[in-house]
């Protein structure tokens, strides 16, 4: 015979009862998020942003009421359940292959070469890319947020110095005013797409290039940088922080609502103008940058309707984060391949020196 629970027993698992409809109806939420423009309704994107934090909330309150042996812990298996899609498209079981007479292609937001660490200038932090760089050995490099590194040195300057100590030939960036941080490196001839494409209007979230890499055939590779979230790590210390500055908490947090809720809508506008801007093309196309979305995103969704496969879960293994900064677990940087390139593996490269992880593939043209 089952042993009765006592009175704290009952009202623990009513507790827990509460906590499991709540993680319920955030997985749900956080899955349907995929399919809401947020220029119509914002606020499911918050769930999307937070779905490894949802998925391991739900995790625990199903292993508690396991313990207790409730039958409510029900909900908690509708949630897992609710979360498998969200979950097929955060952690990559991909089978990488090996690499060989195949070609690299890195992509880092360099962060204007602002360092993590405090005590190392934007020079120095340059030429520990480069080296970085050097060790990795891509044979295209696309950096996002590039700027100039060396005091009193013009940014023109500074990429062609980039270029020529990390042994790249040709490089490609927006020379007109709105330059917008997108700068492509290249060991093989490229060109500026055509002038009938949106991309060839030089718009300040991204550069698109053909790359001729000879008998390994011809592609086209996008180089893109969608809006960031603009959180400053002083809002975070009061969104994380004790009771002592809970004053500034109100006010903090409307901000950072109305910024997550601004940047979200913006790039939603701004993927319709990079899909819309594509050329003609008579090549592979690899879309590849620091896109500022989670995996379960509208903004996702758009580029796989559009086409394209995140690379990462065809050939990655893991969840590999490429956020470095301290909201953890964020998958923000992709590389995007359509059906004309053959991805062999994916690596995102623990290099913590800006806010991001450089990502990494080898391919070839099919």
């Amino acid at each position: 015979m089952a042993r009765e629970r006592g009175f704290f027993g009952k009202v623990l698992v009513f507790l827990l009862t509460i906590l499991a409809l709540v993680g319920l109806v955030a997985m749900a939420l956080s899955v349907a998020n995929a399919y809401v423009n947020p220029q119509r309704f914002i606020w499911t994107t918050l769930f999307g942003l937070a779905f490894w934090e949802i998925l391991f909330f739900n995790i625990l309150i199903f292993i508690l009421l396991l313990l207790l042996r409730s039958k409510k812990a029900w909900i908690s298996i509708m949630a897992l359940l609710i979360a498998v899609p969200g979950f097929m498209k955060s952690y990559s079981f991909g089978k990488p292959t090996e690499a060989t007479d195949s070609i690299r292609i890195m992509s880092y937001n360099v962060h204007m070469f602002k360092p993590l660490d405090a005590e190392m200038n934007s020079e120095q932090f340059a030429y520990q890319v480069i080296n970085m760089v050097r060790d990795q050995n891509p044979d295209i490099l696309c950096c996002q947020e590039f700027s100039a590194f060396k005091s009193g040195t013009s940014r023109p300057q500074c990429i062609d110095d980039f270029a020529q100590v990390a042994g790249f030939q040709y490089v490609y960036y927006n020379r007109k005013s709105n330059y917008g941080g997108n700068v492509v490196f290249s060991k093989y001839p490229i060109a500026k797409v055509d002038e009938g494409s949106g991309f060839a209007q030089e718009n300040t979230y991204g550069v698109m290039v053909s790359v001729d890499a000879g008998e390994k055939g011809k592609f086209y590779v996008a180089n893109v940088h969608l809006l960031s979230y603009m959180i400053t790590d002083d809002e975070i210390d009061v969104l994380m922080s004790s009771a002592e500055r809970q004053d500034k908490l109100d006010t903090i947090g409307k901000t950072v609502l109305h910024k997550l809720g601004y940047a979200f809508q913006k790039r939603s506008d701004e993927l319709q103008r990079v899909l819309g801007g594509m050329p003609q093309v008579d090549a592979p196309v690899i879309v590849c940058g620091d896109f500022n979305e989670p995996p379960l995103s509208y903004n996702y969704r758009q580029m796989q309707k559009a086409g394209f496969v995140d690379t990462f879960l065809k050939v990655g293994r893991g969840i590999k984060p490429t956020y470095a900064g301290r909201l953890p677990l964020l998958r923000i940087d992709y590389i995007w391949a359509d059906e004309g390139v053959n991805p062999l593996n994916f690596n995102r490269y623990r290099y913590k020196g800006s806010d991001h992880y450089p990502i990494i593939i080898d391919f070839k043209i099919q």
